[in-house]
C-alpha cells in the first residue's frame, strides 16, 4: 500500500449533521401526513447511502506491473505501471475538493477525499488522487514505475 485518504473528520461531521437534519425533517412532515411508514423507508435509504459516503477511501497500491487505484467501495482501477508517464504534487485547487469518482474535464478523473491530492499522467488520461502526502506518494509511484522500466 502506498497510499490511503479519506474524507476528514471535519468534512464528516458537516456531511452527518446535515443528513441528519434533513432526516429529520422527513420524518416531521411525514407524521402529519400520514406516509410516515414510506418515509422512514427513505430515510433509511438516505443514512445507508450517508455512511457508504462517509467511508470512501482513496488508495494507491502497487502490484508486480501494476498500480492500482481505487475509491473504495464504488470503484477500482489498474493502471500498468510501463504507461505511468509522470506523478507529481497536484495544485491546492477546487479541481482536488469534492468526493468520489469525478470527471473533471480534458480527459482527467479523479478519485477524491478532499486535501491534498497527486497527479499521475498517463499516455491515455490524467488522474487526480486523494493522497495525505502528495511528495511521498508522487515519488513512490514514479520509483515503482521506474523499477519496471530499468528491468
Amino acid at each position: 500500500m502506498i497510499s490511503e485518504a479519506g474524507i476528514s473528520r471535519g468534512s464528516q461531521k458537516v456531511i452527518a449533521t446535515v443528513v441528519g437534519l434533513l432526516c429529520v425533517f422527513i420524518i416531521v412532515t411525514a407524521i402529519p401526513s400520514g406516509v410516515l411508514l414510506l418515509s422512514a423507508g427513505l430515510v433509511a435509504v438516505i443514512a445507508l447511502l450517508t455512511v457508504s459516503v462517509l467511508r470512501i477511501r482513496v488508495t494507491v497500491e502497487a502490484t508486480g506491473q501494476n498500480l492500482v487505484v481505487r475509491c473504495r467501495p464504488f470503484y477500482s482501477k489498474t493502471i500498468p505501471l510501463e504507461d505511468i508517464v509522470d506523478a507529481s504534487s497536484a495544485p491546492s485547487s477546487s479541481m482536488t475538493e469534492g468526493f468520489g469518482v469525478r470527471y473533471l474535464g480534458r480527459r482527467t478523473w479523479g478519485l477524491l477525499v478532499g486535501g491534498p491530492a497527486i497527479v499521475l499522467e498517463t499516455p491515455q488520461r490524467t488522474w487526480l488522487i486523494s493522497t495525505p502526502d502528495p511528495e511521498t506518494t508522487a515519488a513512490s509511484v514514479l520509483a515503482h514505475a521506474s523499477k519496471l522500466k530499468d528491468r
